[in-house]
């Protein structure tokens, strides 16, 4: 691959497919390290040839990215895509907010169980991830259930729906982003079962490939023991809030 013909702001190292290094499947499986003054994930990709301008530079490095990108993809460096480079790195800074935190710390503060607590379901929650995959976006909604054991803890109803918040807030898959939330739940509350319902429409579907624009999916995480009712109930509430 070339270097970008753009001095200056954007001169760094070129890149070499051949020189790529990786570790355990960094980002794309949640395992990555993060550089201290960057709001991206270090995965262990850089080039062999410039791991240290790489390091100094995380910021830099993204928008420069993104500028090979467009240049790659023949855009004209024109009067509307000047910036796009900057703006896409604070867009991908935002997006990727959840790498900075742990989601199930959202957990952290809970309060006693009733003696009676029966079943706790939030229903409805709006999120928004981007495929780790192709790098694009999907958006549906996710349904929390849990069931605390008598005298045991629960927390507020908003801590579940900020930890999907937190969990889609990466490169993710949808599976893996209700597996986790039931495993937070799991760890954090030891109910008696934890479940998680997502739906979602993905971009990598409706832009590209099959080009289906009204495909959902749905995917269910669970952990403990349920009952048919219970399991029939949270699926037609999860039905009823999309």
């Amino acid at each position: 691959m070339p270097s970008a013909p753009h001095q200056g702001r954007y001169q760094m190292p070129p890149l070499r497919p051949s020189a790529w290094q990786m570790t355990n499947d960094g980002v794309a499986y949640g395992a990555a390290s993060y550089h201290p003054n960057s709001g991206y994930p270090h995965s262990g990709r850089r080039p062999m040839n410039s791991p240290a301008w790489y390091d100094n530079n995380p910021d830099l490095a993204v928008e420069c990215a993104v500028q090979q990108l467009l240049d790659a993809l023949g855009v004209d460096d024109g009067e509307h895509t000047a910036g796009t480079p900057a703006r896409v790195a604070r867009a991908w800074r935002e997006m990727l907010w959840g790498y900075h935190e742990v989601p199930e710390d959202q957990l952290a503060t809970d309060f006693p169980a009733p003696d009676d607590p029966g079943l706790i379901v939030m229903h409805g929650i709006s999120f928004s991830s981007t495929c780790a995959h192709h790098l694009l976006p999907f958006t549906g909604t996710a349904t929390i259930a849990y069931r605390p054991h008598p005298g045991q803890r629960i927390v507020g109803l908003s801590k579940l729906a900020r930890l999907v918040h937190g969990y889609a807030a990466r490169l993710q898959v949808q599976e893996r982003i209700g597996q986790q939330a039931v495993d937070g739940i799991m760890r954090r509350l030891n109910p008696s079962g934890a479940m998680c319902i997502i739906t979602a429409r993905h971009d990598c579907m409706r832009l590209r490939g099959v080009r289906d624009p009204a495909a959902e999916a749905t995917t269910e995480a669970r952990k403990g023991i349920w009952s048919d009712h219970e399991m029939a109930l949270i699926h037609r509430l999860h039905g009823g809030a999309r």
